[in-house]
Formats: C-alpha cells, structure tokens, sequence
C-alpha cells in the first residue's frame, strides 16, 4: 500500500477509535484495535486485550460523565498516529481515591498510536492527570 494511502488509512482508524470510545460507543474497539493491543500509562491499569481496553473505557465512564471530547491536533506517519485531546467531564464516582465531587474538569493529553495493518497495536497514553486531579480536588476539602 501506497505510503500515503497508509497514512489515510491509520488516521481514519485513530478518529473512528476515538469518536466511538469518546461517545460510549466501545464497539468500535473491535474494528480498530488489534487483538493482541499493548498499553503504555492508563490510570488504573494498562488494557491488554480488547475486552480489557473496553473496560478501562467502561471504568472512566463510571468515574466521569457528560464527557465531551475534542482532538486538538493529529500527526501521522505510515507507522504511527499522534493525537493531542482535550476532554472535558463531570467528576460523578469515585477516581484515584477521590470520592465524586460532582466538578467539571477540563484536561487535555497526547495518545500515540502504533499502527499495523490499520489497526491499533500499541498506545501510550499521556493524559494530564495532575490538571484533572487538581481540578476535581478532594472532596473532603471542600466539605
């Protein structure tokens, strides 16, 4: 294939994983990530499948709610996808030890995907978790 076809290819991949796990739609997850998938920085712990990888996905959404995503920017080669997002939710069950606030916390992060043959492979995952955790804070603080 064609290098430019390639790089097509992967970012469609990437946004179609993307819009899907960003919108509950873990299905997708099937069709864009690769069986034997490898992980790199998930708060919580690293999806080593594709069923482990919906529920990291299904954990976040019982943390956080009314999530709204955006992709900041995208860079692609034949071999990689990079996406730098921002998400915005409402902090509604428990994460990290913090019990629910009902805050909204607005934090953005890069994903790097390795690609093979159109699907996911690999994924390191750099959220901006210290923004998020200082964002939702502790409730007990607030008390």
């Amino acid at each position: 294939m064609c290098c430019s076809l390639a790089i097509q290819r992967n970012k469609d991949a990437v946004a179609r994983f993307f819009e899907g796990t960003h919108t509950g739609h873990l299905d997708v997850i099937d069709e864009t990530v690769a069986e034997d998938i490898v992980t790199h920085g998930f708060p919580g712990g690293n999806p080593t499948s594709r069923e482990t990888y919906k529920d990291w996905f299904r954990g976040f959404a019982e943390s956080f709610s009314n999530m709204s995503s955006e992709v900041l920017a995208t860079v692609a080669d034949a071999h990689r996808v990079v996406v730098h997002w921002r998400v915005s939710v409402d902090h509604t069950g428990p994460f990290a030890g913090l019990p629910a606030t009902g805050r909204r916390a607005t934090f953005d992060g890069v994903a790097i995907y390795r690609m093979r043959n159109g699907l996911i492979a690999e994924t390191w995952l750099f959220p901006d978790t210290p923004s998020l955790l200082a964002q939702i804070g502790d409730a007990r603080e607030a008390a």
